[in-house]
């Protein structure tokens, strides 16, 4: 797979805004000061970034015209998404990718922007981070959990591997509205993740939102999957939409072209419609036989805290002892990193 790594992120450089889909920073206010306050960096930001029309942000077009913006911005050093939504697909066939590429910014995101990660990996052929956002991270209250800025910082460095990433203490999946329960999320569980079916493997990271990743089907912006190391997250979906994803995948071919399977934690789980929350039994009946190593409940996308993982770089996964690592850098040093 060819692909290019984007220029670490300099201690001093700003951060620019981005606000692909819904418009949480004009949604929520009073979340997203506090999220520039803990986020405590220089930003840079366009005119869609706290706007609303009604759908989105911006008219799509706008949208990409303002990411535009801010890749050619000397000052900005990475590219942050500000929340997720439901309309960045819209915004891709607007995007000037040959521009995405030269620009070799680190784009963060996750939940709907998988679209724009997906994308910037098969159309600009350039690593990508799925990672945490402004509002919904540096919005909480406290700021982001350590854990979080650890694996942000660790997959950014430009710092060779091989790099094991730790599982966390606890996490949560408590639910706070925004702007109006000010805490910290206080009901945790257990940080361990699980084995589902044994293994190791090794291939290049495709980590994303499920729900997001099957609006790519069909269209250029799904990358080529042979010999990923596919890692989906699952946001507010049963057992039975789980099986409906996955049988996408299953019947298109895809699941038969990957190296092995990595899922996040399931968040805001909730029953199927005929009373089954057994989700490893639509796993084990949507894999089958097919002899992948299987990894389940590890922390990214719609959970807390989370890691930060690259788009396109390579990483081992052994599944019997619960275990990924990543096996190469994800950026590479500009001049004031190496000096």
């Amino acid at each position: 797979m060819t692909r290019q790594l984007p220029r670490a992120l300099e201690p001093d450089a700003a951060i620019g805004l981005w606000t692909p889909a819904s418009p949480g920073p004009a949604l929520f206010p009073r979340r997203h000061r506090r999220a520039l306050a803990a986020l405590d960096r220089p930003v840079v930001t366009t005119e869609s970034t706290a706007t609303n029309d009604g759908m989105g942000a911006a008219d799509p077009g706008k949208v990409a015209d303002d990411l535009h913006k801010l890749l050619v911005d000397e000052r900005v050093g990475a590219v942050l998404c500000t929340t997720g939504g439901y309309t960045c697909s819209a915004v891709l066939r607007h995007i000037d990718w040959n521009l995405v590429r030269e620009a070799a910014r680190p784009i963060i995101g996750y939940s709907d922007a998988t679209s724009m990660l997906w994308s910037t990996l098969a159309r600009a052929e350039l690593v990508s981070f799925h990672g945490p956002m402004l509002i919904s991270e540096w919005g909480e209250w406290g700021g982001p959990w350590p854990y979080t800025l650890a694996g942000l910082s660790r997959a950014l460095s430009p710092e060779p591997g091989p790099r094991p990433l730790p599982e966390p203490e606890a996490w949560t999946d408590e639910t706070l509205w925004w702007d109006r329960e000010d805490t910290r999320r206080r009901v945790t569980q257990d940080g361990a993740w699980r084995c589902l079916r044994p293994g190791t493997a090794e291939g290049w990271l495709l980590p994303g939102c499920a729900n997001t990743a099957a609006h790519l089907f069909g269209t250029p912006y799904l990358p080529e999957v042979d010999g990923a190391l596919l890692c989906l997250e699952f946001s507010g979906t049963g057992p039975d939409q789980v099986w409906a994803y996955l049988t996408q995948w299953a019947d298109s071919g895809l699941l038969d072209r990957i190296a092995g399977l990595v899922i996040g934690r399931f968040s805001g789980p909730r029953a199927a419609a005929g009373g089954s929350a057994d989700y490893d039994r639509v796993l084990q009946t949507v894999l089958g036989d097919r002899d992948l190593p299987v990894l389940v409940d590890v922390d990214f996308g719609h959970t807390e805290p989370m890691l930060t993982l690259p788009v396109g770089t390579r990483a081992r996964l052994d599944a019997t002892d619960r275990l990924l690592t990543l096996l190469e850098p994800a950026t590479i040093p500009t001049a004031r990193n190496i000096s």
